[in-house]
């Protein structure tokens, strides 16, 4: 097992978890309320675990290149376009760990400049909105709206990989 750890200052920032070793394929999601009466979509990864992402995650976001494109707009990967039609596309860094965000309680903060809502959750489109307890290094994205996915993507640069203790 091993932990996430702030690359800053060495503060975990996960319960310990185990890597998987190629991030499973996004869940379907049909938008029905969850058993604890939220909205959010499943985790891509379990609980206890973690993958890398070797697609682009989070902002920046820019326009997709057929301004007619609808596809999935899977967060961190793709978001609808508030100023017209179409969807943006991930922009942002390869390589993010993905994390169930159940596993980061406790240990991460909301950022502070991040004023970002959605209709039930967090969207991630402002870049890192959540950064480390212990020294306030922005270190990674929860997307936690019911559009899409529930998952906490970690910034490469930004943490380490650590044998749990």
């Amino acid at each position: 097992m091993n932990v996430l750890v702030c690359a800053a200052c060495g503060r975990p920032l996960t319960e310990p978890v185990r890597p998987l070793p190629e991030l499973p394929e996004r869940p379907a999601y049909d938008g029905l309320p969850d058993a604890d009466g939220s909205r959010h979509a499943p985790s891509t990864v379990p609980r206890g675990t973690y993958a890398v992402d070797p697609e682009p995650s989070g902002a920046p976001f820019v326009p997709h290149p057929d301004p007619d494109w609808f596809g999935s707009a899977v967060p961190g990967v793709c978001v609808l376009d508030p100023d017209g039609p179409g969807c943006l596309m991930s922009a942002g860094p390869r390589g993010t760990l993905v994390v169930h965000p159940e596993d980061t309680r406790g240990h991460l903060l909301s950022h502070p400049d991040v004023h970002e809502t959605g209709c039930c959750g967090r969207p991630g489109r402002e870049g890192p909105n959540e950064v480390c307890g212990g020294c306030g290094s922005p270190v990674a994205t929860e997307f936690s709206e019911c559009s899409g996915p529930y998952e906490t993507h970690f910034l490469p640069g930004a943490v380490r990989v650590e044998a749990a203790p």
